[in-house]
């Protein structure tokens, strides 16, 4: 049995341990302590205030870069698309600010915007499937070139919007197109897509397309995303099939994973022959746009901005037209 004695030196142990942290807390202890914290704030705040300093140096680069290439916008694109025009298809998901700021250089380079048309969300909506189908079954017979056998809905209505908008031949450009209007309003009767104006301010075809995305949705799931890269893609590849060229822009966000411009970019066939933009919310991307369709008319294609699947920066300065 534990004697009284065993209770007491325990006790007399406890204070003594208590009574030693107090004094070293209090003392040596402390000051280390405390020296320290002390040393590892300073530090923490000397980090901060030099990276908003960068951070701060960053923001001012840029937008110095940002005023540079909008005052020498107007010299850099003169003329490049002159007596063409473009048909520009704004994704779902698209900063319409940069489309806008998009037609306006493009108009600077000469060009024509024939139609404006938007992709309603419709188009991926997995609950529109049967819809779609629908439309499809009803437009297949006015594609000038029957589809694939294998070819999907999405498909179809790919290569029925761009009968719609874009031609080959630079001389049908500007003429009315029946056929392509009458296309246009199935797909905005179905609720597929918007076109800028009305469908009464549509039916002329342009030789260039211009597709415009934005960042991906946060929220879709796997097999959406799948879906709607599949989607893009396929109105991509259709688009340059059937104009004298195609690109794909968007801001960086569109070329992070689940973005149109990676979908684009991750389909190597198409990519060789549909141009990318990355960077459409600086006034460079704009320009790259430009000189992207440019290029596109020579036969060319490339991926430009600043992500890192991008091959360039910007595509080579074409000589300006004599």
């Amino acid at each position: 049995m534990i004697d009284f004695r065993y209770h007491v030196v325990s006790l007399v142990s406890i204070f003594l341990a208590l009574a030693v942290g107090i004094v070293l807390g209090a003392g040596p202890l402390n000051e280390g302590i405390s020296t320290g914290i002390t040393d590892q704030v300073k530090q923490l705040t000397a980090e901060k205030n030099q990276l908003r300093s960068e951070r701060d140096a960053a923001l001012t680069a840029t937008k110095a870069q940002d005023s540079w290439a909008e005052a020498v916008t107007p010299a850099l694109v003169a003329r490049q698309l002159g007596g063409r025009s473009v048909a520009v298809v704004e994704l779902p998901g698209a900063d319409s600010s940069q489309v806008d700021a998009t037609v306006d250089v493009l108009e600077q380079a000469g060009a024509t915007v024939s139609t404006q048309v938007t992709i309603q969300n419709s188009w991926i909506d997995p609950a529109k499937q049967s819809d779609r189908d629908d439309v499809a079954d009803e437009l297949t017979g006015q594609l000038t070139t029957a589809p694939a056998t294998d070819a999907g809905t999405e498909d179809v209505l790919a290569a029925e919007l761009a009968r719609a908008l874009v031609t080959t031949e630079l001389a049908q450009t500007g003429q009315p197109d029946e056929g392509g209007a009458a296309v246009l309003k199935t797909l905005t009767d179905a609720g597929l897509v918007e076109v800028d104006g009305g469908t009464d301010a549509s039916g002329q075809r342009a030789t260039l397309a211009l597709l415009v995305g934005g960042a991906p949705d946060s929220d879709a799931t796997d097999a959406q995303v799948t879906t709607d890269d599949a989607a893009w893609v396929a109105l991509a590849r259709e688009l340059d099939a059937a104009s004298a060229g195609a690109l794909l822009a968007g801001p960086p966000e569109a070329a992070a994973d689940g973005g149109p411009v990676a979908a684009l970019r991750s389909d190597k066939d198409v990519a060789a022959t549909v141009s990318g933009v990355d960077d459409l919310d600086s006034p460079i991307g704009r320009v790259n746009v430009v000189l992207g369709l440019r290029q596109q008319l020579s036969g060319g294609a490339g991926q430009y901005g600043t992500a890192g699947s991008a091959d360039a920066v910007s595509p080579q300065l074409p000589a300006a037209p004599q």
